[in-house]
């Protein structure tokens, strides 16, 4: 039996991934001008409070030079900060600052809005079965 591509789980996902992430792209780019990358820090510094960009790196499922620029970008529209390490005087942590606070909560409720537009059509038990189905593959990836 010979793969069919569009029928290939890892293809299917990172497709569906790729689009969801994209369309939801226009609310913070037209409410912020944010990148993916700039909106996966902002949101995760939000969660985290304080954390090192190889930790966000980790979080946000970007690489190093991507994270590189967004971080530099961010701080350049003084959203994040760079403050030293308190167990590392060599290592900087980032944080939000009051104004990438205020812009997360501007933004953070129509991320929302949206996710319930893009869900409309799943009933709750839906909802909480993909929920649920995504948890159990990401687990059995983590095993692998």
């Amino acid at each position: 039996m010979l793969l069919k591509i569009d029928e290939f789980l890892p293809y299917r996902l990172v497709k569906l991934a790729n689009k969801v992430s994209m369309a939801f792209s226009s609310v913070y780019f037209e409410e912020a001008g944010l990148t993916v990358p700039q909106w996966r820090v902002i949101a995760h510094l939000a969660q985290q409070k304080t954390c090192s960009a190889k930790r966000l790196c980790d979080l946000a499922e970007i690489d190093k030079s991507t994270m590189s620029r967004a971080v530099k970008q961010l701080t350049d529209k003084q959203l994040i900060e760079l403050c030293a390490d308190p167990n590392d005087k060599r290592a900087k942590l980032l944080s939000l600052t009051t104004q990438g606070e205020a812009l997360y909560a501007q933004l953070s409720p129509k991320a929302l809005k949206w996710e319930e537009a893009l869900l409309v059509e799943l009933s709750n038990d839906e909802r909480t079965l993909l929920r649920s189905v995504m948890d159990k593959i990401e687990l059995q990836v983590d095993k692998q």
